[in-house]
């Protein structure tokens, strides 16, 4: 049977408490939809360097803003299996303090729940629950490996088949939910929910080996997990039992992380170049062609307008209809996903080694060069300063000349 449609003011509900219940307000795609404008302003004109410190590996990941003590940090994972927090103002801006080594590379963004505890995964199928305050091993308050690829190191999907980079998502009620061997359901202390496809004798069955989930899974207001899969599906499941409640097939693998619009629709991208629009019931409400792969998670601006970039290199500007608005056409493949701030100007880096900004209507308000790519999506952080990784190692800092 098909779910009940969810309403606009289930989505509503959905974004709120993901500006809650995940990130905060200065990071809000940890929340449970992943939607919405983030609260935080950017820069208007074209800022200056505020800082730059070398993680000496790619930042892939998005920062994730932690206020300790009063103080912001930035806290990050990089390619070498790096996880630092780096100061974000004061005397000590571009500071390092947490210094981790995880032992995997890291892709995924870290999800801030209570306590404070940051969530993390690494290509060595491991999630860690992190105390951003402490110093140290003694930050580590626990780490749970995830999967049945212990004895699997080959190149190729099957080696990557428990890499833990699918989110984590933070629940409301502060579970967490990871795509890594298909999809977990774990509590706040790692403790096993449920797994989807469903485990026998705590493992999948041989002839069952779950596909890859690089893509975040993504929640509804009413109890619908989604999220893309590298077996050509996004699939939906009931978050409280983990039961599937629907598949679409897309016959590419969808590493593109969904997000929930103002309307309820899910919007997510594909390998195939398409962003697909899908009604809470599954069908496909329309569907969008770009020129090459969309890996990134879509912006949405609090009246439904969606900005999805592609490895063709443009960034597209299209109307909740699905119909093209402006594209910007950038001189290199786009990885990264469009941030839309809280008066409606996009921000999104290219690997033309530049970070731009826009407003609503498509105009570059600004553009700098970084000299590096930039696949890193920005934070937001008061005093409208960006903090953004790129391929080169270095996190940065951009924000107005004081």
């Amino acid at each position: 049977m098909a779910p009940a449609p969810a309403t606009p003011e289930d989505a509503q509900a959905t974004t709120e408490r993901g500006r809650t219940a995940g990130q905060g307000e200065h990071w809000f795609r940890g929340g449970p939809g992943h939607a919405g404008a983030s609260a935080a302003l950017g820069p208007v004109e074209e800022p200056t360097q505020l800082w730059s410190v070398d993680l000496g590996a790619v930042v892939f990941a998005t920062p994730t803003l932690v206020e300790i003590d009063g103080a912001l940090t930035a806290f990050v994972g990089t390619h070498g299996g790096r996880f630092v927090g780096v100061a974000v103002s004061g005397e000590d801006a571009g500071s390092v303090g947490l210094d981790l080594d995880l032992g995997g590379r890291i892709w995924a963004t870290a999800a801030l729940g209570e306590g404070p505890t940051l969530y993390v995964g690494n290509d060595d199928d491991t999630l860690f629950a992190i105390d951003p305050s402490a110093r140290g091993e003694a930050a580590i308050r626990w780490q749970k490996r995830l999967g049945n690829c212990e004895q699997t190191r080959s190149p190729g999907p099957e080696g990557a088949r428990c890499d833990v980079d699918g989110g984590p998502t933070i629940g409301p009620d502060g579970d967490l939910f990871v795509g890594a061997d298909g999809v977990y359901r774990l509590s706040p202390a790692g403790e096993l929910r449920w797994h989807w496809p469903p485990l026998a004798d705590g493992q999948a069955p041989e002839d069952q080996r779950a596909k890859h989930v690089f893509s975040s899974p993504v929640l509804s207001a009413d109890g619908r997990l989604y999220f893309g899969g590298q077996d050509g599906f996004v699939t939906a499941l009931d978050a409280e039992t983990g039961e599937q409640r629907w598949q679409y097939t897309v016959r590419a693998d969808v590493d593109g992380s969904g997000v929930i619009g103002p309307d309820a629709a899910l919007y997510i991208g594909a390998d195939d170049g398409r962003i697909y629009a899908l009604r809470p019931d599954g069908s496909l409400r329309w569907s969008f062609v770009a020129q090459r792969d969309i890996r990134s998670s879509l912006g949405v601006s609090p009246d439904g307008q969606l900005y999805a970039t592609s490895f063709d290199g443009n960034l597209y500007s299209l109307a909740p209809s699905g119909e093209i608005e402006w594209v910007l056409a950038t001189g290199g493949i786009i990885h990264a996903s469009p941030v839309v701030d809280g008066e409606g100007r996009i921000y999104v880096g290219s690997q033309d080694d530049h970070l731009y900004a826009l407003s609503p209507a498509g105009e570059v308000l600004w553009a700098v060069d970084v000299g590096a790519d930039i696949d890193s999506s920005v934070a937001i952080a008061p005093g409208r300063t960006l903090i953004v990784g790129a391929d080169d190692g270095q996190l940065r800092a951009f924000g107005p000349q004081n």
